[in-house]
Parts: structure tokens; sequence; C-alpha cells
């Protein structure tokens, strides 16, 4: 089973690009912090930084809804990915391929915008390969 759920806020805005055959991506990093507490008691907190992708026509429709400190909860699975640069080292990524997005709440401080109603359909049309 290769599923991931998580709450997080956006990084940044989302960035929405096509592929060579026309496919719609969007793709977006959230932050998820990790709280506990330490021996003493104490709130400890680690940020947790993950690159998402939203395939489709959903990309399209949800793009300018993802913008920055707009917190979201993503179910996705996790694909590894691998390249080599030029200088010729291996690098290797793990990456959220989001199958289904809830926009939660604003950047903190912000008003509620008008948003489209959380239907979870971030499943690509087109594979990507």
């Amino acid at each position: 089973m290769n599923v991931f759920n998580g709450i997080g806020r956006l990084v940044r805005d989302s960035e929405l690009k096509y592929t060579t055959t026309g496919t719609p991506v969007a793709k977006f990093s959230i932050c998820i912090d990790k709280v506990w507490k330490n021996k003493d008691g104490a709130r400890q907190e680690k940020p947790n930084f993950f690159n998402c992708v939203l395939w489709g026509k959903y990309a399209e429709t949800m793009n300018k809804y993802l913008t920055k400190g707009k917190q979201i909860g993503v179910t996705a699975e996790l694909e590894q990915t691998t390249w080599t640069d030029t200088a010729g080292n291996n690098h290797s990524a793990v990456q959220l391929n989001v199958n289904e997005l809830n926009l939660l709440a604003s950047p903190k401080g912000e008003k509620e915008q008008n948003t489209p109603p959380n239907n979870g359909g971030g499943l690509p049309e087109d594979p990507p390969f």
C-alpha cells in the first residue's frame, strides 16, 4: 500500500505547466510540522517539506487557489524520482503525486476567499508516462 495523508501549508504559489503532450501539471510544496514534547514536557517542532504534483484538468482548476500560506489536506502516492546532473552526480527525491486535495484555510490573517468545492478529483486523466 502506498498512501500518504497530510495537512500542511503551501510554502509558495503553485506553478502550472504542461507536458509535451499537453497534459496540465501543477507543482507546489507544502510544509507539515512534526510536533512533540521533549523529556521536560516542552513543545518541540520540526518543519518537513514535501514536493507535490497534481495532474490533469483538476490541476488547471485548482492552480489559482494554491497560493502561499493556504492550508490544504492531501491524499497522495509517494514516488521516488532519480536523475543525473550535468556533473554526473546521481540524485534522488521523493514527491507526492496528489490524488485528492482539500482546501482548508487561508493564510493566517487573511479572510477566506471564494473557493471551489472540494471534490478530490486529482487523478490524472492521461497517465504521466
